[in-house]
Formats: C-alpha cells, structure tokens, sequence
C-alpha cells in the first residue's frame, strides 16, 4: 500500500500568480503517480467545505473568509513573498480541518505550496511532527507590495534595506523547519544555502517545467514562419503595461522602419487602454484575444519578446517559445534563471536599440532563427521537459 501524502496549495485568482499554480499543479500530478493525497486547496467559494473523492486522491476545498485589510495587514503585506495576496489568514481559516485530517490520516509527508508557506509550516509541525515537510520555494517576481509604496521615493531606500532583511529572516526560518526546499533555480539554491550550512543539504533545484506533448504539432505539413512578433506576458500589472507601451514607443517603430511588412500579435483576454491604442491607430498591431490560441501564433512568429523584468514573471512563456521552436528575445538580467546562451538558444538585449537589432536580424534571417529556436528546444528537452523532470522529483520525495 502507498504512503500517503497531505498537499496543501491555494487557488489564487491573481494573474500575477498564475505560473505559480501552473507549477503547483504540476506537482500534484507527478506526486500522484507516488502517493495516495489528500489535497486541501484554499480558494474563494460559497461553501464552507467541499469534499471530493477519486482512486487515491481526495480533494477538499476550504472557503476563505472574508477579511477587511487593516493597515497592520497591509503593511504586512509588503515583505511576504509567497503569501501577497491574501488580506485573511489562510492558516486560521484551515486549522480546523488540518486539524481533522492529521487525526484520522497517517501522513508520511506534508508538501506545502509556495502560496502556503507561511500560514501553515507551524501548524504541520504541531499537528504530525514526524512528517516530512517539502516545501515549493517558488517566488513570484510581481512586486506588488514594492510598487504600491515606491510613489514615494523618500521611503522607498529605507523599505529596500528593511525588505532584505525580514526576507531572510523569513527564509532562514523556513529552511530551519522544512524537510526538503524545492528551489526554481541554482541561483536561488545557492541563496537558500547560504543560509544556513547544517540545512544546505536539504535544498534541491526543481526548475520551472512543461510538458512538451501539449505543444507538438500534429500537421505534417511545415509550418510558415511570417514576419510577426509575439507580446506574450500580463500587461495588466504596471510594469507589464510600461514594457508594452516601450516597445510600441522604442522598439517597434524602429524595426517597422527596417521590416515594413512585420505584424506584432499581443497574445491575451485583456489589455490596458493605452495599449489597445496603439493597435487602434496602427493596423500591424493586432490583439489576439484569449490566451487558449496563444500556441499558435507563438509557432507561426518568427520571434517572441521577452523582456522578463524584476517586477513579473514569465519564464514560463519563454519556455513554452522554445517548445514551439520560436526563437526569443530577452535581457541579460531576466535570463538569470534559465539555460541558456546569448547567440545559442536565445538572444539578448539591454537597451532598446539591441532588441530592434535582434528581432530585425531575427525576421530577416530565418536559417538563424531556425538554429538558434533548434538549440532551445534541445536545452528544453534536456532541462525543463516534464519527463525529465518528473524522475528528479520522484527521487527526492
């Protein structure tokens, strides 16, 4: 008989979020293949609770209450990572039914969400001390809590000093108490292990991943590539809305000059108005619509744009490029977290001037863009495809 295993993860309605419940849920599938779960989700619900049941898995979905923010949770708000979006408290609200699952289930091991980690770690560990806690260090880039404060420059210096250190206070602590720390990247393990000597063992890389079938293409005829761009990222957010608005201003005005036939697709349900502008007044520029046929745009394009800044995250989309065999343009400091080499399987660019250089050579050369979309469906394969994945995950839990 299997072992069975607690999961416990949060439906975040976010759009900021959404990679991170792509990957949590990601988890939950290759976790089942493993483990008899019991999966208890906090989500937004007129029920106070729902059970559902199936071959080795129950799912029960915890009603989050309804909460007014203080200024004290607000506040709060600024310096958490995993828990952003949520003016209740997570870990109230599902102590009762932890409490009713640990007491009449015996549980091997407890994996805890990133959108979790904070509300719960201390409740697990009351409740089944013996149990292996694997955590999902998983961060989302959105920044929200910076970009609420930063209207105001004068305490934006000190709130950066602050932020640092209640982080690591933070992470520190959660290092000290989990079993095992799934990180994104080596760049955030080696932040993890630094930490802490004695807990550095415990602190593995498990990289953002997808699975390639969702993405082959199942026509055997070639597919034409035409001198289109894809915008493939939340341009709902401010920052995500600045970068848009840059590119049309800097960017795109440039390559038109150099490609005059090229088309850009904004792949996404919704844009800003400014942004819906720029499509109004120029007819090159076309929305999309909903992100269900993002695919196909995406493999058609001769080049998506990338820029993956501090402020949200969208490693995902890039990877999702590379399983479509489309090249990408990013920066330097947003390809931190992948593998991957400028002029190899991605190309790179720091100012505006390099972004048009690049997508134009992109567009003109295709027997480059072929090359360097084939190495990047290699590293893909390699490094970030489900399968390859799933072994190194069902080996360290």
């Amino acid at each position: 008989m299997r072992e069975r295993m607690l999961f416990l993860s949060a439906k975040n309605h976010q759009t900021e979020d959404l990679e991170g419940d792509i990957r949590t849920g990601r988890f939950l599938e290759i976790l089942q293949e493993k483990y008899e779960i019991d999966h208890l989700t906090y989500w937004n619900s007129s029920k106070e609770l729902s059970v559902t049941s199936g071959p080795a898995f129950t799912m029960y979905k915890e009603r989050r209450a309804e909460a007014v923010a203080s200024q004290r949770t607000k506040l709060r708000s600024l310096y958490k990572l995993r828990d952003y979006t949520y003016r209740s408290n997570p870990g109230k609200d599902m102590r009762d039914t932890l409490t009713g699952l640990c007491r009449s289930n015996k549980y091997s091991h407890v994996f805890i969400s990133h959108s979790l980690i904070q509300n719960c770690m201390d409740i697990i560990r009351h409740l089944i001390p013996k149990a292996i806690i694997i955590t999902d260090a998983y961060r989302s880039m959105d920044g929200r809590g910076v970009g609420e404060t930063m209207g105001k420059r004068r305490i934006s210096r000190p709130y950066h000093k602050l932020n640092a250190v209640l982080v690591r206070r933070e992470e520190r602590n959660l290092l000290n108490k989990t079993g095992l720390l799934l990180a994104t990247s080596e760049w955030d393990a080696l932040s993890f292990k630094s930490l802490s000597f004695a807990d550095a063992c415990k602190v593995h890389v498990v990289p953002h991943f997808i699975d390639i079938h969702q993405y082959q293409y199942r026509d055997r005829e070639p597919v034409f590539k035409e001198n289109s761009i894809v915008l493939y990222w939340n341009m709902n957010t401010r920052p995500g809305k600045q970068v848009a608005l840059l590119f049309f201003r800097e960017i795109y005005s440039r390559i038109k000059m150099k490609v005059p036939d090229v088309r850009c697709y904004i792949v996404g349900r919704e844009v800003p108005t400014e942004v819906a502008e720029q499509a109004e007044e120029d007819e090159s520029i076309i929305i999309t619509g909903p992100v269900e046929g993002a695919a196909e745009y995406i493999r058609r394009s001769k080049a998506v744009f990338a820029p993956l800044l501090d402020n949200y995250e969208a490693r995902n989309k890039v990877l999702e490029s590379w399983a479509l065999r489309t090249p990408v343009v990013s920066s330097t400091k947003g390809s931190e977290g992948l593998n991957c080499k400028h002029n190899h399987n991605i190309l790179l660019a720091n100012t505006a001037m390099d972004a048009v250089d690049n997508i134009v050579t992109l567009l003109k050369d295709s027997g480059l863009g072929t090359i360097i979309a084939d190495r990047a469906h290699q590293t893909l394969l390699k490094h970030y495809e489900a399968n390859s994945v799933r072994a190194k995950i069902l080996s360290l839990v």
